[in-house]
């Protein structure tokens, strides 16, 4: 009986195999079918009278769509993908998202989640993405998020999470909105 033996045909299909899916893998850019949030399930039109609203602010997180790998920051950045999840933790009254809006490492607008402002319901959680591939952010990249709410309304969580990979080691981190005063002006 003799161990595994492999033609060198074999060896060759094997290779071009494993090469091709590797490549086709590296090629892969973010698909524009793919859902950027999961406001279009979640979110609900604006029910609550947004007269009484008095509760409310704009939250910074800061996101990282990509980073630096080690101290030399000349070497190739890591891309990262990011979820911004929003949670009203209210279990009576719903809040209203006015605004999400994506900027960059220089404070460029890069895109507005929202085309209307929009109530999520108690208890209910909704989340932006930042595909891998959308690197445009940069390491100093945030979101701002207007938010109101009726005057008991809770001040929602909002944190991110961020997720690469480089080489077998992956990377994961998380980081949390902090309400900023006075409030910017969020321009539409």
């Amino acid at each position: 009986m003799q161990p595994w033996l492999i033609n060198l045909r074999q060896f060759v299909v094997v290779m071009a195999l494993f090469m091709g899916g590797l490549f086709l893998g590296m090629q892969r850019r973010a698909d524009p079918a793919l859902p950027t949030s999961s406001a279009s399930q979640r979110l609900q039109p604006v029910t609550t009278s947004s007269a009484g609203a008095s509760a409310g602010g704009t939250v910074y997180v800061p996101v990282y769509s990509s980073i630096y790998l080690g101290l030399d920051t000349k070497r190739k950045m890591v891309e990262l993908a990011a979820t911004v999840s929003v949670r009203n933790v209210s279990a009576r009254h719903p809040i209203i998202l006015d605004s999400v809006r994506y900027y960059d490492s220089t404070g460029k607008s890069i895109r507005e989640y929202l085309e209307r402002p929009a109530e999520l319901p108690p208890l209910a959680t909704v989340e932006f993405i930042i595909q891998r591939a959308d690197a445009k952010g940069g390491p100093g990249a945030n979101f701002l998020i207007h938010w109101k709410g009726q005057p008991d309304a809770d001040e929602p969580l909002i944190e991110a999470i961020m997720l690469g990979q480089n080489g077998s080691t992956g990377i994961s981190f998380t980081s949390v909105g902090r309400g900023v005063k006075p409030e910017p002006a969020v321009d539409k």
